[in-house]
């Protein structure tokens, strides 16, 4: 069988772990990721030549459900009747003769919603797919979700399919590099700003549509009617893990202004610490927040802070979600200045995860080298920080302090310097590097060649050359 056509953006291993899965079926494929991330678009491009029956499952009930794959499937058989189906193991007889006769992939997509209707179903499906790996039935089943935990747990010891999946992708969103493919612009700093409003979910992206930023907020964010515009309020009422999406909303909103610990968003949504700490787990299991330790395998969780996890979320929390008032008044040029005027403060963060993962990706060797793990190091009372720091065998080996600020001089290497010292002996032969939006002062340049520290700027974001 030929290659799969590359025809998404930057989702090479996958299409070629699902390219494996189409040439060694049976194949069990589990794929997880967040709406919105192309799970869909993937499975659709992967088995474009291929023979399939795909069901896409919302919050209907079984019957509903049912109804709707016995219509797919009878486009299976043209010119024959309509099917009827009265259970799933109905339904899955029907593919096992289907697959039998010739190769077939099954893609139920929002697994989650059909399990929700049907409990009993990953026993069912286990129960199918030991048939027809044993008997070598030419087929790949794809179940699909966003619903992260639920996924996750199909993965578990507990669960009927513990064991059985050869392929069990996670769709990230894309990274800063890969996500500028969806703009002609060049110029590093428009690309990180761009990044910095609409994240690396695809979708997103093909929503904003190649045109400046500040069109892109305006017309196509802060319009109403247009998808970006209420997408995140949508998501999180749709999700699997939130029942009363109101009582998240504030949590969100609070985090998004930068309240990151737990005492600070209890205080700022007035929500009692038992009913708080439930909306974060759930928060985090839907995959909208995430919880993060310093970069230390010491590191205890009461030092930890709260963050939303996605780029455009948290630019919709704090932009768009607190002005929703004003703009359904139609006020959106006012909004717009507001917003633009302020991106700055925004960017801070987004940089920061882009230096990041510039870090663990794409800097040469001799910046970085092997590590064990990487993310941002603090103290406990928030005084003292550094932005970027990676650790091997419990020894920092890179620290790196990252400013959104046209040009950096001494003082943010003395920072470094004296961060360095209050880690103590573990961190004393890190690599320093410091990351600057535009670049840095001719003595700040003099002193990091002589003591051998990395200056990196934006345009070196996108560069593979050593900085």
């Amino acid at each position: 069988m030929g290659a799969i056509r590359q025809s998404v953006v930057d989702r090479a291993d996958e299409l070629a772990g699902l390219n494996a899965a189409l040439n060694e079926r049976p194949a069990l494929v589990v794929l997880r990721g967040r709406r919105r991330v192309g799970k869909s678009f993937l499975l659709a491009q992967a088995f474009a030549n291929e023979r399939v029956l795909a069901l896409q499952a919302d919050e209907q009930d079984e019957p509903a459900h049912l109804d709707l794959f016995a219509r797919e499937a009878s486009r299976l058989l043209p010119g024959t009747p309509s099917l009827a189906l009265d259970s799933w193991d109905e339904a899955l007889r029907f593919v096992d003769a289907q697959a039998r006769a010739e190769p077939l992939c099954l893609v139920l997509d929002e697994f989650q919603w059909l399990c929700r209707a049907q409990p009993a179903l990953p026993s069912i499906v286990q129960r199918h797919w030991d048939r027809w790996q044993r008997d070598n039935v030419p087929i790949v089943v794809a179940l699909a979700g966003s619903a992260l935990s639920f996924m996750e747990g199909l993965l578990e010891h507990s669960s009927p399919l513990y064991g059985r999946a050869t392929y069990r992708p996670l769709l990230e969103p894309l990274d800063y590099r890969q996500a500028a493919k969806f703009s002609s612009m060049s110029d590093p700093e428009s690309l990180l700003r761009r990044f910095a409003v609409l994240g690396g979910t695809p979708q997103y992206q093909v929503w904003a549509g190649d045109r400046p930023l500040e069109e892109i907020v305006s017309d196509r964010i802060l319009t109403r009617g247009v998808p970006l515009y209420d997408d995140p309020l949508h998501l999180l009422r749709e999700g699997e893990a939130i029942r009363s999406p109101g009582s998240y909303l504030s949590v969100l909103w609070s985090i998004a202004r930068g309240d990151t610990r737990f005492n600070q968003i209890a205080n700022r949504t007035g929500a009692n610490a038992a009913g708080l700490a439930q909306r974060l787990e759930r928060l985090i299991e839907a995959g909208y927040v995430e919880f993060c330790v310093p970069s230390d395998p010491q590191a205890k969780e009461k030092r930890g802070i709260y963050r939303i996890a996605d780029p455009y979320f948290r630019f919709w929390y704090r932009y768009v979600f607190p002005n929703r008032s004003r703009l359904e008044l139609g006020r959106v040029r006012e909004v717009a200045d507001e917003i633009v005027e302020d991106l700055d403060n925004h960017m801070g963060f987004v940089f920061e995860d882009c230096c990041r993962t510039w870090v663990a990706k794409y800097a040469p060797a001799d910046i970085l080298g092997p590590f064990d793990g990487i993310g941002a190091w603090w103290t406990r009372d928030g005084q003292s920080e550094v932005d970027i720091a990676a650790h091997r065998d419990n020894r920092y080996t890179f620290l790196g302090s990252v400013k959104w600020k046209a040009t950096v001089d001494e003082r943010v290497l003395d920072q470094l310097d004296e961060a360095r010292d209050q880690i103590g002996p573990k961190a004393a032969r890190a690599k320093l590097a410091l990351f600057a939006r535009h670049g840095f002062t001719d003595r700040l340049r003099e002193r990091a060649e002589r003591d051998g520290v990395a200056l990196v700027t934006a345009s070196d974001l996108f560069e593979t050359r050593t900085p």
